[in-house]
């Protein structure tokens, strides 16, 4: 659905502006895109537009991709206990620690917080030498709550570390941390996938926004998802105007004022075959 969106959306620019939009060409450091972010303007975002994630996203303020990616798989169950000190430590009101030097250049991104399963494979791999596979063993254990495998590679994960040079106490409280964080552990891959459509629906509702809405309510399906996102056109400020014999469309589209139209669709009794008529004659 969220790609359908895209597509209108894309295809409206084209029709009132002419240009040719490339989704994937959108540049990942857009401001005004990130500003939409920070003022939890996301109705309409794929993934971000729940209440809940509106007031985190105006106390994190996002300005990097990273901070979106992270925001997606830390807002579920268990995670989101770890959003306050995730925001603190952004704005530099948390001290950033970590409990191995060289645990900062895989956390950095994250602030110091575990978040991703790929982080606890690689982090794995770099305090005690765990293989690949062994690293992909761990996440996949730890995902499931295998007890005896876990136990298994806690001996093997201390030893390894140990032999890395590094402190024993310190390693206790490592693996600690990551059996407790493992359970609600997302992956990032996933996390980044969804964080890519969600920056280019929010990027065209920054840029074009009368054509990305029309795109939304088009795709809205029921009445009362019509009237949550016609009340999102207001505090927009678009106005959403009846139906219009000489502007309409099928469905809603964007007029050459940036204002959205109703479609003819929406008129009881109006069918298709009707309709394209109605645009080939006054095409002509």
């Amino acid at each position: 659905k969220t790609l359908t969106i895209i597509k209108d959306a894309v295809r409206n620019v084209k029709d009132r502006h002419g240009l040719d939009l490339d989704p994937d060409a959108f540049p990942l450091d857009d401001v005004k895109t990130y500003e939409l972010f920070q003022r939890g303007e996301t109705i309409g975002i794929f993934q971000y537009e729940s209440a809940g994630m509106q007031k985190y996203l105006k106390e994190l303020k996002p300005t990097v991709f990273g901070d979106l990616i992270a925001m997606n798989a830390l807002y579920r169950p268990g995670p989101m206990a770890y959003i306050p000190n995730f925001i603190e430590r952004k704005h530099g009101r948390e001290l950033i620690k970590y409990d191995l030097p060289v645990m900062e250049e895989i956390l950095a991104d994250t602030y110091g917080i575990t978040v991703y399963q790929e982080q606890v494979m690689l982090l794995s791999q770099k305090i005690a030498s765990f293989t690949k596979g062994d690293a992909d063993i761990l996440r996949k254990a730890m995902g499931k709550k295998q007890k005896s495998v876990l136990d298994k590679m806690k001996a093997q994960f201390v030893a390894g570390a140990v032999k890395n040079g590094h402190p024993e106490n310190v390693l206790e409280k490592v693996w600690t941390d990551w059996e407790a964080f493992a359970q609600y552990a997302f992956n990032k891959s996933h996390s980044t996938c969804y964080a890519y459509l969600a920056y280019q629906t929010a990027y065209l509702k920054a840029h074009y926004p009368g054509e990305y809405m029309s795109a939304v309510l088009n795709h809205a399906g029921s009445i009362d998802k019509i009237t949550f996102f016609m009340e999102e056109c207001k505090r927009m400020t678009i106005k959403v105007l009846g139906p219009d014999i000489n502007e309409s469309l099928n469905g809603f589209s964007v007029n050459k004022n940036g204002e959205i139209r109703f479609g003819l669709g929406g008129l009881k009794g109006v069918g298709e075959a009707a309709i394209d008529t109605i645009i080939t004659e006054r095409n002509k």
